[in-house]
């Protein structure tokens, strides 16, 4: 496995104490109780078209109902049940003539796992989808927001981390396409790493913890990550979670982002562990999470994206451990 060509010098890896947990115990409510109450508000924000909205009440949006169905079937919800159905309908019914959705690199990906997951007969539209998103990659083997525009380290790693979900391999070729298309798309993702072992939106940017979160999980079936994965954790606070930088208030978005790249990095340590603590103790009386992490959000609000993704965090472990198996 190739290694990450780190900018930053391998003495990161000699200090022992920034791998260490805080020792101190996170009080809350149990991981137990915070999935139910979590699930709980998601499937209470369904909306009449199946589909999931950004804020209760609101309009149904694609993205948001692709993370609420990801986070549902971790929990245990199937095709079977009312919910899930509905919600693959609204999906399939949203998607665009050229097979995408919302012409949307993410959106696109994050519904293919979505479907996927859901394991119903869709395959015509899935097909379409993924056909699109091969088509969508640059010439370098980045991918943007649109199709063809310069490439986006965060797309470029969520469709990454997108392909692992659906059980690409890392040696896969398509049909009709040069190169590998996955290992094209590592290997420039690898390239814009910045100095201090971090990566941000704009290369050279200061380092952000969403957006390594997020490359961590799209570099992980190519790269050896460990460097980078001791980067992440001296990004922890001491209540377990995570800012976007080093100092910044934790955050219950940025640290189920953290916790999946823990978990796709295979770390031996307990962090990811001690940051669920974090959001144990974070969760909202209606079952929700606060963040401003998301872009249409101008402060912090309990919202359905980031409570669907602090549930995935809580199955990281559990699903990667499948993707192994």
């Amino acid at each position: 496995m190739r290694k990450v060509q780190s900018r930053v010098s391998l003495w990161w890896i000699c200090i022992v104490c920034l791998l260490l947990v805080p020792e101190k115990r996170l009080t809350g409510s149990t991981l137990f109780e915070t999935i139910e109450r979590a699930e709980s508000y998601i499937i209470a924000a369904q909306n009449d078209d199946g589909g999931w909205p950004l804020l209760p009440g609101g309009e149904s949006d694609v993205e948001i109902t692709s993370f609420a169905m990801q986070a549902l079937m971790f929990k245990g919800w199937g095709t079977g049940s009312t919910v899930i159905r509905r919600g693959v309908k609204y999906l399939t019914s949203q998607q665009l003539q050229d097979g995408s959705w919302n012409g949307n690199t993410a959106h696109t990906i994050f519904v293919l796992v979505a479907l996927a997951q859901a394991e119903t007969d869709d395959s015509d539209e899935r097909f379409a989808g993924l056909k699109w998103i091969r088509d969508a990659q640059n010439e370098n083997g980045s991918w943007a927001r649109e199709m063809h525009k310069p490439g986006n380290s965060l797309y470029t790693a969520a469709v990454l981390a997108g392909l692992k979900r659906l059980g690409f391999k890392a040696d896969f070729r398509p049909v009709s396409r040069g190169g590998n298309w996955i290992s094209r798309g590592s290997d420039w993702l690898a390239e814009q790493i910045n100095v201090d072992g971090g990566w941000s939106l704009k290369r050279a940017g200061r380092s952000d913890v969403l957006v390594t979160a997020w490359v961590l999980q799209g570099l992980a079936p190519v790269y050896n990550i460990d460097v980078q994965i001791v980067w992440l954790k001296q990004m922890q606070n001491e209540d377990g979670g995570f800012g976007r930088t080093k100092g910044e208030a934790s955050d219950p978005e940025i640290s189920a982002y953290a916790v999946m790249a823990l978990a796709a990095g295979k770390d031996p340590l307990n962090a990811d562990r001690v940051a669920l603590g974090y959001l144990t103790t974070v969760q909202q009386e209606d079952g929700g999470f606060e963040s401003d992490t998301p872009v249409e959000l101008k402060e912090p609000m309990t919202n359905l994206q980031s409570t669907c993704f602090a549930l995935i965090a809580m199955y990281a472990r559990q699903f990667e451990k499948e993707l192994d198996n």
